[in-house]
């Protein structure tokens, strides 16, 4: 059993400030970026002259969209399970909170190359 001091609010300061770098979906911070990079490479491999580029500019995507997947979905998780972990400790249930921060950041692996594993 761990032992646990947790500043709940401190803590709860922290995940909006990281759920803000990140995103929500809405397209304003971390996640709205890499969707306007992976849009500029698909035009830049659309109007590419060279077919070797082209595809070559579409080999990265394709591997850039797979690595910035896995990332939002790991900073997602990792916040769910903070989130989770500290929610439990508030309400007395440490068995749950250690439960919680074993999970953090837990999905499934992806190969950029093939999709999830």
């Amino acid at each position: 059993m761990s032992s646990w001091d947790i500043d709940a609010p401190s803590v709860g300061t922290v995940l909006n400030e990281v759920m803000e770098i990140i995103g929500d979906g809405s397209g304003d911070a971390l996640d709205g970026s890499m969707t306007t990079v992976g849009e500029e490479i698909a035009n830049a491999a659309s109007v590419s002259v060279s077919g070797p580029i082209q595809a070559e500019l579409y080999a990265f995507l394709e591997y850039y969209s797979g690595l910035a997947e896995e990332m939002v979905e790991r900073a997602g998780s990792a916040l769910e399970g903070c989130a989770l972990a500290v929610d439990a400790y508030l309400v007395g249930d440490l068995e749950m909170a250690e439960e919680a921060q074993g999970n953090a950041g837990a999905v499934d692996t992806v190969d950029p190359m093939r999709g999830p594993l």
